[in-house]
């Protein structure tokens, strides 16, 4: 038998949120150039899962839709975004026009229910589970693996956040033991960093303690202010002076940041440094200043 329908994904992807009615939206096209098509929707969860409508018809090479709905859950998916307890099997067949049975859905069940096991065309829909709400927790929990996954699957999830929730994932992301990873996942799938997000402390102000060089450097290649100030009014070179944080000290003058900006006292990085009795850091700077070798000088 040919194909009768085309399903516009073999993958159904659900924006998740907790206590909440969930839906998505599946589109068929029917391949059948002189019948009608009739269709049914079964499910491996009942339990969770509604279709709407269950059963139906698409006229010769026109087009139908039906959607699924996820009854509010009070937990998180035990596995995501793949759940592979989670599927749907949609069964199609010819409608002859000529059917004793009318197109009303529980007639169309009754008709599915007497055709033989071996006439319908059965495909399989897997469900993947995703959405913002999910991606904060993958990040939060530095499960690079999960990260990646939803984003392969919702390309436009990043672009459309905004700046407001943009700041606050890549806050969480730069906290975590492997924000490294996080952070180029995030950033290469297009994370927009602004300078409202530097500003607003996300940037190096987050990554200063941990003295992650490697993140650092990825908030700047992809747009982040060297030289923003934080809501204190300080850099974040004035931070990694003020705690003798050498190694980030010399990255950030390196990428060319700079130790005169002064914060709302008046006091630049090298102020800080020398305040804090970082005489190394003090040192380094001035031998930067005067330096020749293709460092920034001032």
């Amino acid at each position: 038998m040919e194909r009768l329908v085309e399903l516009s994904d073999a993958e159904v992807r659900i924006d998740f949120l907790l206590n909440s009615k969930c839906r998505a939206t599946v589109r068929l096209r029917s391949l059948c150039a002189t019948t009608p098509v009739a269709y049914k929707i079964q499910t491996s969860s009942p339990h969770k899962f509604l279709v709407n409508p269950p059963t139906g018809l698409i006229s010769p090479l026109s087009f139908a839709t039906f959607q699924i709905i996820l009854r509010p859950q009070n937990q998180l998916p035990p596995t995501f975004p793949r759940s592979p307890s989670d599927r749907f099997l949609i069964k199609t067949a010819p409608f002859a026009s000529d059917s004793p049975y009318p197109t009303h859905p529980d007639s169309l069940a009754s008709w599915f229910s007497s055709l033989p096991l071996d006439s319908t065309q059965d495909f399989k829909l897997k469900v993947a589970f995703v959405g913002p709400f999910l991606l904060r927790h993958a990040v939060s929990c530095g499960d690079a693996d999960t990260v990646k996954n939803i984003l392969k699957r919702q390309k436009a999830i990043l672009s459309d956040l905004t700046q407001r929730d943009a700041e606050s994932l890549l806050r969480v992301a730069t906290g975590l033991d492997n924000s490294e990873v996080v952070v180029n996942l995030l950033l290469e799938a297009g994370l927009k960093i602004g300078a409202r997000v530097t500003a607003g402390g996300v940037g190096f102000y987050q990554v200063d303690p941990r003295g992650n060089i490697k993140c650092a450097q990825l908030l700047v290649e992809s747009g982040a202010d060297k030289d923003a100030k934080s809501k204190d009014g300080r850099t974040a070179l004035y931070r990694a002076a003020a705690n003798g944080d050498r190694r980030m000290v010399e990255m950030l003058i390196d990428i060319g940041a700079n130790p005169t900006i002064p914060d709302d006292r008046g006091r630049s990085a090298m102020d800080a440094a020398r305040d804090k009795g970082h005489e190394e850091v003090v040192g380094n700077f001035t031998m930067w200043r005067t330096s020749t070798n293709g460092r920034k000088t001032w």
